[in-house]
């Protein structure tokens, strides 16, 4: 398999019509949130009004009122830890939209994940875009005539903010290498393949065989990189369109499991219960109270 060209640069982020921006707002207490690993040119911001978010496990936890940054190409994933008052926020900024405005994003990243850095004036900084991304939130639930114009003005807001703030040039060692980009391109050669055919029969030695190289290789490759296994992996995306499911449809678990993949309901109720805490026939009762 040759990387690079003959696969996609990136996944397509459909901004949130009629905003130039994707958002969602964590916030039914009576759900879990797992977004699987993945990635995209976009630049992509977590505020966390209540509770806790996990973003890249091992790497970033963003408590109550943190701001975190993933920077472009950077592969993620995002797990929402449900209580009765959770409350969080993500935004991608897609890499056009900000290069068009703000061309110097070409040779910067945003660093702004360690407050224990900030100068004097980023602090300020940090408490405004706190107070940004907080009123962000208070209009998404408001049904009033000029709610987008309102979203619009904080989205304008909280990136010249960032930008003006929170971006630092490139060091030499950030800059892509041809490793990195080779590490990138597998990585998301196999992620976007996973989440393009979760419902087929996938295994470890059928990706290994997509991507011309070894099981063991793989197997060694990827839970370097992503920190979990390719079954973990192909499971998590599973068990993520399985519980769309059973929010939505009227299938029983046996028609869920089948239609995303699993062999049965006993591995689809153990994916739950590593991803969720909480097996899919746990989830299905409680959802239907």
């Amino acid at each position: 398999m040759t990387y690079g060209k003959k696969i996609k640069q990136h996944e397509i982020v459909i901004p949130t019509d009629p905003l130039p921006v994707w958002y969602f707002v964590f916030h039914d207490h009576n759900s879990e949130k797992y977004i699987a690993p993945h990635w995209h040119r976009g630049i992509e911001l977590s505020y966390v009004e209540n509770g806790r978010i996990e973003i890249n496990k091992k790497h970033y936890s963003s408590q109550s009122g943190t701001i975190l940054v993933v920077n472009t190409q950077e592969i993620h994933s995002i797990h929402d830890f449900r209580n009765t008052d959770s409350l969080a926020l993500s935004i991608i900024f897609p890499y056009d939209y900000i290069a068009n405005l703000y061309p110097d994003i070409a040779h910067q990243v945003i660093k702004i994940n360690d407050p224990t850095m900030f100068s004097n004036k980023q602090k300020l900084a940090y408490l405004h875009l706190q107070g940004l991304l907080s009123q962000f939130i208070k209009v998404y639930f408001l049904k009033i005539p000029t709610k987008h114009l309102e979203q619009q003005r904080l989205i304008d807001e909280i990136l010249c903010l960032l930008l003006a703030n929170f971006t630092e040039d490139k060091k030499d060692q950030e800059q892509v290498s041809e490793r990195k980009v080779y590490i990138i391109n597998r990585l998301q050669y196999i992620t976007q393949y996973v989440n393009n055919h979760y419902q087929e029969e996938l295994n470890l030695a059928f990706l290994a065989e997509k991507c011309n190289i070894s099981k063991e290789y793989l197997a060694r490759f990827f839970k370097k990189e992503m920190e979990l296994t390719v079954e973990t992996y192909i499971n998590n995306v599973r068990a993520e369109h399985a519980y769309g499911e059973l929010k939505k449809s009227k299938k029983n678990l046996t028609q869920i499991a089948i239609s995303c993949g699993f062999s049965s309901i006993r591995t689809m109720n153990r994916a739950f219960k590593k991803l969720y805490g909480k097996s899919a026939s746990e989830m299905k009762k409680k959802l239907t109270k």
